[in-house]
């Protein structure tokens, strides 16, 4: 996932724009979720490049 901006995020692969957290004029600090880091990680084949801060063991028992 590459961030552009306002909490938004952009799959490289299709292109989907997802909204994550708030913009960023109100930062409160939330994060992704694991298990939705590890939904999204998943559906990228498991890639190290969206892991989103958080181990495989993390993302893997998350998926359980």
């Amino acid at each position: 996932m590459e961030y552009i901006g306002d909490g938004n995020w952009e799959c490289p692969k299709c292109g989907r724009v997802i909204p994550f957290g708030e913009s960023d004029d109100d930062d409160d600090g939330e994060s992704l979720s694991v298990y939705d880091a590890a939904l999204i990680w998943a559906s990228n084949g498991k890639d190290e490049g969206y892991t989103f801060g958080y181990s495989e063991g993390e993302l893997e028992r998350a998926l359980r």
